[in-house]
């Protein structure tokens, strides 16, 4: 919800207000028990020594990137402030109790339907013309951020798709719409490839654990509301994106810059205030937004999907890491040009070798990998116990397994609202495999 709020506030108050509401909780957590404040932190952090890897890539991450913007004129040297604050709340997140995965599935649950609803409700406005200019209708709309509302869906799906295989109850099978629909409203390929991954690992659990009927009823109720999303929803919905009043804007704002260009020179340019020139601006926006073709759903998407761009990114990236080895070029250095703007590269494992280095990669696997690998460990430990443990840590181990997946597509992320989710999952791989042999 942060993460959308963000584009409004800005990222500086943001990050306050996470990191307000984090203290706040640690503190609060701190106060409310009988033992001595050093006794607390000695049992709480004593966790630490089991994940010596894992912190051994906090550290490796961190200096890589640090040394990259030493060699590189201080490129992304701020980035490390950033990532250094990442651990204090990591460690932060280790003194909340209690922090269970049940909480997580909870928070998850509220951050999709508080996700969900400024989209229906800003479509239904944008239908009936209360809503004049909303956005371009490709991945979701400006209340909830293009290219990143799907991931309120994609992390809350394996657990919801799991309950809805052993108990169609309606509230299940609510949740379960709420995830499918914002990830179809979205667009986003990744998700569609993470939903079907989930799903076909999900049928072999449940004819692992024996599921009556193995889930039969709820793969067919989740078919259902699938087809139903993205076949009925999600281009009526699209569609509501465009008013009967969008010609006319277009119309009026292609007058406007027409009547403009020929009395334009070098003074009047020069006179020209930020303000008008932002105006300018925005209006050239909201006219490519409002030309976009409203065909432009999530099945063009998926079968008619360009990919040059990204074949683009990883040649590059991969050209800069030859060139730059072994220290990178500087945090988001390499970037090519997208859409009339130059991008990051869209591929997070190449983009570590590339701008941050040989040091950042090793580092960032090991973040990732060993708290995951430990978690699998522990669930695939003993038979009798499996089933057990494997809705004990899904909500958590599929937060990392996505985020890892996520790396293959999308750029790294230095936000605390992308890796707020992944720190609490960490966390609970941290607390309950070291304590539940």
């Amino acid at each position: 919800m942060l993460g959308t709020v963000k584009v409004y506030i800005g990222g500086n108050l943001n990050w306050l207000i996470l990191l307000l509401l984090l203290g706040v909780a640690t503190v609060t957590s701190l106060t409310s028990t009988q033992s001595s404040l050093k006794e607390l932190l000695s049992t709480r952090l004593s966790i630490l020594k089991h994940y010596k890897w894992m912190l051994a890539g906090w550290v490796l991450f961190i200096a890589g990137i640090f040394i990259a913007a030493l060699m590189n004129d201080g490129t992304g040297l701020y980035t490390v402030v950033k990532y250094l604050l990442f651990v204090i709340v990591l460690l932060s997140l280790l003194l909340i109790s209690p922090l269970t995965p049940a909480l997580l599935e909870k928070a998850l649950n509220v951050s999709l339907i508080v996700s969900l609803l400024p989209l229906l409700v800003f479509a239904v406005l944008r239908q009936t013309d209360y809503l004049l200019v909303l956005g371009d209708g490709r991945m979701g709309w400006l209340a909830s951020w293009p290219g990143v509302i799907w991931k309120a869906g994609a992390y809350a799906w394996p657990f919801i798709a799991w309950r809805c295989l052993k108990n169609t109850s309606w509230r299940n099978l609510l949740l379960a719409f709420c995830a499918i629909l914002i990830m179809a409203l979205d667009g986003s390929r990744t998700s569609m490839l993470w939903m079907a991954l989930v799903w076909c690992a999900l049928a072999v659990v449940a004819l692992f654990a024996k599921i009556p009927g193995r889930g039969i009823k709820g793969h067919i109720v989740l078919l259902l509301i699938t087809l139903f999303s993205f076949t009925v929803l999600q281009p009526t919905l699209v569609g509501w994106v465009w008013g009967k009043y969008d010609p006319l804007i277009v119309e009026l704002m292609t007058e406007k810059k027409d009547v403009n260009e020929p009395a334009s020179n070098d003074t009047s340019e020069s006179n020209d205030s930020t303000a008008e020139i932002i105006m300018d601006n925005l209006g050239d926006t909201v006219k490519k937004a409002l030309s976009t073709p409203k065909e432009d759903a999530t099945a063009d998407r998926l079968i008619k999907g360009d990919n040059t761009t990204r074949l683009e990114m990883i040649q590059a990236g991969w050209h800069k890491a030859v060139v730059t080895f072994p220290w990178g070029g500087g945090f988001g250095a390499t970037r090519v040009a997208d859409n009339d703007v130059t991008s990051v590269i869209h591929m997070t494992y190449v983009q570590l070798l590339a701008d941050e280095g040989v040091l950042s990669f090793i580092g960032y696997l090991l973040i990732i990998l060993a708290p995951l690998c430990a978690g699998l460990k522990f669930v695939f430990a003993a038979r009798e116990t499996f089933i057990e443990r494997f809705e004990l840590m899904l909500a958590p181990l599929s937060a990392l397994a996505l985020f890892t997946m996520m790396g293959c597509f999308h750029p790294l992320s230095n936000e605390l609202t992308e890796w707020g989710i992944v720190l609490v999952a960490m966390t609970l791989v941290m607390t309950h495999v070291t304590h539940r042999k």
